[in-house]
């Protein structure tokens, strides 16, 4: 196993090496670029005695633009292997502490509603394989096939328009009210829970469908096995068959997917926070990469990628530890 982490952890540095040149290279091929935007607006400027040109090649210079893709990738992964990112061109503070003012309405966001996600996708999956083509497995299928069809951006305007709009009963937008301000830290809490209902609610609901369908197929296998006949054949009840022998070996291959849970949980979810407007790393990454920020789009791609190879690793050694019969070789 040891032999094993390290081959992997040396390839995955290898993988993040070249991914993140590519990533770099697409950064500096954009059509869009805030140097220009902002070279624009200051040539634009009344009194100004300067053309666009001149601004955009001296904001080239500042920002090292001037120089070719290669100088320039081995430039920020030098500041980058020292933990300097840069500064933020459209925020116009550290790119890392941009990241930690925002990072965590993010992770709230999602892990709130993975949690969620679970409790309510395992027992439905398991539920419907239980009750295999009956009435229930039939509800929960079409419960499943709604959740994976809806696009979350449909889903989102409907419940703001049903919730918002004819209802009255959460706002349209935004992660707090207006009054916030003036309220006491245990009301401003509960205030930002009330205006993460909906975004929390779509996410689950966007999410569920496919775990619960995962979780059916996988329950329906394990109860058509060997080892389940010969204990039903023993006389076991049929709720320790499926409580102790069925649930166990259902969860192996769920087990293993919460490794592929850490990227996800520092990627944001992009659509409904911009939907929703919560400040969280999906919409400041979307503001970022519209803009042109090169250095804050970066460092938010590439730290996606490093949690990926993480959480792939994660999702081999799980594998390995929840069932013995896996044997990793050196």
């Amino acid at each position: 196993m040891r032999k094993y982490i390290i081959r992997r952890i040396f390839i995955s540095i290898i993988i993040l090496f070249f991914v993140a040149l590519l990533i770099y290279c697409i950064m500096r091929l954009m059509p869009t670029s805030y140097v220009e935007n902002l070279a624009r607006k200051r040539a634009e400027t009344p009194g100004s005695t300067r053309t666009y040109k001149d601004w955009l090649d001296q904001l080239n210079a500042v920002y090292g633009l001037n120089e070719n893709v290669a100088t320039g990738f081995f430039r920020w992964l030098g500041n980058a292997v020292r933990g300097n990112f840069g500064e933020s061109w459209l925020f116009g503070i550290s790119v890392t502490k941009k990241f930690s003012q925002v990072i965590l309405d993010s992770v709230y966001l999602i892990f709130t509603a993975t949690i969620l996600e679970y409790c309510i996708a395992i027992p439905l999956g398991m539920l419907a394989a239980r009750k295999q083509y009956s009435k229930t497995d039939y509800a929960v299928t079409v419960f499943a096939l709604l959740g994976i069809s809806l696009p979350s951006f449909f889903l989102a305007t409907m419940m703001k328009l049903v919730f918002s709009v004819k209802l009255g009963w959460f706002d349209l937008y935004g992660k707090v009210g207006r009054n916030f301000l003036s309220l006491s830290p245990f009301m401003q809490a509960l205030d930002i829970a009330h205006h993460y209902i909906m975004p929390i609610l779509t996410l689950t609901l966007i999410s569920v469908g496919w775990l619960m369908r995962y979780t059916r197929t996988n329950m329906l296998e394990v109860l058509n096995s060997d080892y389940i006949r010969t204990a039903r054949a023993k006389g076991l009840p049929e709720s320790r068959v499926v409580s102790h022998h069925a649930f166990r070996n259902t969860l192996i291959p769920i087990v293993t997917m919460l490794g592929g849970l850490l990227p996800g949980l520092f990627s944001g979810a992009m659509i409904t926070e911009m939907l929703f407007q919560i400040p969280g790393i999906g919409y400041t990454s979307y503001q970022a990469i519209m803009a042109g920020d090169i250095p804050f789009a970066m460092f938010y791609m590439v730290f996606l990628a490093f949690m990926t190879l993480i959480g792939t690793l994660l999702s081999d050694i799980l594998y390995a530890a929840v069932d013995p019969r896996i044997r990793i070789a050196g």
